[in-house]
């Protein structure tokens, strides 16, 4: 099966935009020297300024958020979990600070306009920032909220509008 370009609305065609990112996406993004990919598990599809947007959260600790602060594009890969447990694993352990992360898998990286992302992946995002924001660190969270910022920080917000969806058919 090979990666085929698919609308926005036939993203249910492999799984409810709901639960989506409950599987762990992959983020990609290049600064123009690195890749690196970084497990996601929290994500949303939507629109935004009449146009389909996927917005990504990445944590302010997190060695990617410098390359999102200054990419203009990103995607989101969803790999098989079953198959690529390991090193989505991975992706969300390891820092592209220390390591190259992109090569040290059997994850095969290919580019489409600049962006980067896996050939294996089951469905890919590509992404052309909107906009970017950043939880507000002196609000006052709700309890069952707080615990996600006792420390470490916040998350930013990266709006992407999605340019183009490819699909394994």
């Amino acid at each position: 099966m090979k990666l085929t370009p698919i609308n926005f609305n036939e993203i249910s065609n492999y799984k409810d935009p709901f639960t989506l990112f409950s599987d762990w996406g992959v983020t990609m993004v290049t600064d123009g020297k690195q890749v690196n990919p970084m497990t996601i598990g929290w994500g949303s599809l939507g629109i935004l300024w009449s146009k389909p947007c996927c917005t990504v959260y990445i944590h302010e600790v997190r060695y990617s958020r410098h390359m999102f602060d200054s990419a203009d594009k990103f995607a989101v890969c969803f790999l098989n979990p079953d198959e690529y447990k390991e090193e989505m694993k991975y992706f969300g352990t390891a820092s592209g600070k220390d390591e190259d992360k992109a090569t040290k898998t059997k994850l095969t990286v290919l580019y489409k306009d600049g962006i980067p992302y896996f050939e294996e992946s089951d469905l890919v995002i590509f992404c052309t920032k909107m906009s970017q924001s950043k939880f507000d660190p002196t609000e006052k969270f709700p309890e069952r909220i707080q615990k996600w910022y006792d420390k470490d920080g916040v998350h930013s917000l990266y709006y992407g509008e999605i340019t183009e969806i490819l699909m394994k058919k």
